[in-house]
């Protein structure tokens, strides 16, 4: 993955996570999401991990927000077990920037003003995170803005993205 796909716009709290050692690395501007699930009010884990392909839905994952230092590893590139820090977003208020997926869906201004309000998901078909427009309603992020000279959008995270995932 590169640096710096995703950013953080306004208010955001940056708060320490535990990732666990031989984790997939992270690195700045990489969205991270709960690895762990509840039994009985208990989590299986109590790390993060990197966000991957068509993640965040409100149903199955549990978003985190956007990693703000490097993750730890040894000469070897293995991940270190280590406390990392990341900008956690205040659903519907905090704004996370990244390119669309398909950069001539929003390279005009009447184009990208056409995405606004619509839904999307964590796109990772290659080695750089994307917007990528969602198959059904579930996914996790809404566009509010744009930047059409760049191809980029800015969305808010649902608040169901956040919150935990497995309630029955």
């Amino acid at each position: 993955m590169a640096k710096f796909d995703m950013k953080t716009i306004g208010q955001c709290s940056r708060q320490p996570f535990r990732v666990a050692a031989s984790a997939t690395r992270g690195y700045v501007g990489e969205p991270m999401k709960f690895a762990g699930t509840y039994t009985s009010g208990v989590a299986s884990v109590n790390t993060i991990v990197v966000a991957v392909d068509d993640d965040v839905t409100v149903v199955t994952e549990q978003f985190i927000g956007i990693l703000a230092k490097d993750m730890d590893a040894n000469a070897a590139g293995t991940v270190l077990a280590h406390r990392t820090v990341v900008d956690v977003p205040y659903p519907q208020i905090t704004r996370i920037e990244a390119a669309v997926k398909t950069a001539a869906t929003a390279d005009t201004e009447s184009e990208a003003i056409g995405l606004l309000h619509d839904i999307y998901m964590i796109d990772l078909t290659g080695i750089i995170y994307t917007w990528d427009a969602a198959g059904g309603d579930t996914a996790g992020f809404q566009a509010r803005w744009y930047d059409a000279v760049r191809a980029t959008l800015q969305c808010v995270v649902d608040p169901r993205a956040v919150a935990r995932t497995d309630i029955t």
